[in-house]
């Protein structure tokens, strides 16, 4: 229901000042074998137009016994700019569509992860961060079982045997396939609720050699100096 009841594009509006923001999924949404965007922006949860989304989420909590919604939840923010925004609009959301209270706790980085990997929280808000592209780093770090970054402890047997499967899966259109469907699993039954993803432009002097951007992913890509001169 919290997933649903999310106003993504307004989200990605709130924080345009300070980190450019698109929409996308659980698959990082720039990866060919995730879910387009076009499709995307029709599914429930990703549309503009969020009221039959909205609508969803209140059927979905009356169905669960929290029709009045619920209170005082425990929602642990980092202490970063990009996340505070989008904790008080997330907060206003969540009272606006679902009736559901929050006490925001906004804590330091490193006190952040000894909460998140404790469990001490209720809701929790941070970044995906992840070495390769591949959706199997996501559905082994984030939502595999006993996972490092699964936080929430989430597990589904059926996903897991699937994201094993998509490991050994050597055939790119097979393998797109099932990974289409391993995003309808998580869409389906949420181990976190995906907000947006960063988009990074890099730029480089033409003098400088060496470098192949095409290959980048992610900020931390961009501090890797292997065989670089200028000329």
């Amino acid at each position: 229901a919290i997933h649903l009841a999310m106003d993504r594009p307004t989200l990605v509006d709130v924080v345009k000042d300070t980190a450019p923001m698109q929409v996308g999924g659980f698959v990082y949404p720039f990866h060919p074998m995730s879910t387009p965007r076009a499709e995307l922006d029709k599914r429930l949860g990703y549309q503009k137009d969020i009221k039959p989304a909205v609508q969803e989420a209140r059927r979905l909590m009356k169905e669960a016994g929290y029709a009045n919604g619920l209170k005082n939840l425990d929602f642990v923010v980092r202490d970063l700019a990009t996340f505070r925004l989008w904790a008080v609009a997330i907060q206003a959301m969540l009272k606006e569509h679902l009736n559901i209270e929050t006490n925001l706790r906004v804590v330091q980085t490193s006190v952040w992860f000894e909460e998140a990997l404790a469990g001490n929280f209720d809701l929790a808000i941070s970044a995906i961060v992840s070495s390769l592209m591949d959706p199997s780093e996501l559905f082994s770090a984030w939502y595999g079982k006993d996972g490092p970054s699964n936080y929430s402890r989430w597990t589904n047997p059926a996903f897991h045997d699937l994201a094993a499967q998509i490991e050994r899966e050597l055939n790119d259109t097979r393998r797109t396939a099932m990974v289409r469907k391993a995003e309808d699993m998580l869409e389906n039954d949420p181990p976190l609720i995906p907000v947006s993803y960063e988009q990074i432009a890099d730029a480089w002097y033409n003098k400088v050699h060496g470098q192949n951007p095409t290959t980048f992913f992610g900020i931390y890509d961009v501090v890797r100096w292997d065989n670089v001169w200028l000329s």
